[in-house]
């Protein structure tokens, strides 16, 4: 991942290139893991997004690894300071933990530390935020993607785990496929080897996993 970094106003959103052939991780009902989502009706942290003919735009989340595809869809909303962390089973056991792979070069905007400096947007509020602040982070997604509009999507350092950088990518008409189904096999959390990867997460995490009864 190399930068391509903008000239001018600090205002101007930095953009990073994202290698074609790169390994990311999605825990979804999608057993492909590259279906895009075009939900209008509940608010995610960076979309749904709009086009001019107010259609909604295709949008996917993913992460770099398995943990920060985990971390930011079944253990998302569980915070450190909450005094009780656990999953029940409708949280996780119709979910598959797929691996896709990126079909070509992708141009990003950089929301790490150099990015948020240079659109002056704090992490604590772009990043950080619960979903009581989604209407302004979804105003601040048209506003940047208004700005860069060769970008393909956004890159972060999760929120829910910061050894893993998380992605959002949306559909443009016209230009090429971004995400393909990788070789190796979509894990169900439910069962198996994907519920033991679960498991091993919780664990190091202190959140408890609840296993569906008999």
């Amino acid at each position: 991942m190399t930068t391509a970094s903008r000239r001018g106003s600090t205002r101007t959103p930095r953009l990073l290139d994202f290698a074609a052939h790169t390994e990311l991780w999605r825990a979804f009902k999608d057993a492909g893991g590259t279906g895009f989502s075009t939900r209008a009706g509940r608010r995610a942290r960076f979309s749904p997004v709009f086009a001019a003919d107010g259609s909604v735009v295709p949008v996917w989340y993913g992460a770099t690894s398995e943990a920060g595809a985990i971390f930011e869809s079944v253990f998302h909303d569980i915070r450190p300071s909450h005094r009780e962390r656990r999953v029940l089973p409708n949280q996780y056991v119709d979910r598959i933990l797929a691996p896709v792979v990126t079909v070509r070069p992708l141009r990003l905007v950089d929301l790490t530390t150099d990015g948020l400096r240079a659109i002056g947007r704090s992490r604590e509020r772009l990043i950080e935020s619960t979903s009581r602040r989604y209407a302004w982070t979804v105003e601040q997604v048209e506003q940047l993607r208004a700005a860069a509009p060769d970008a393909d999507g956004f890159i972060w350092v999760s929120r829910a785990r910061d050894t893993s950088m998380s992605l959002v990518l949306y559909e443009n008409p016209g230009r090429p496929a971004m995400i393909a189904p990788a070789s190796k096999a979509s894990m169900p959390l439910g069962v198996g080897p994907g519920l033991n990867v679960l498991r091993r997460l919780a664990t190091s995490a202190n959140i408890v996993v609840v296993v569906p009864g008999p």
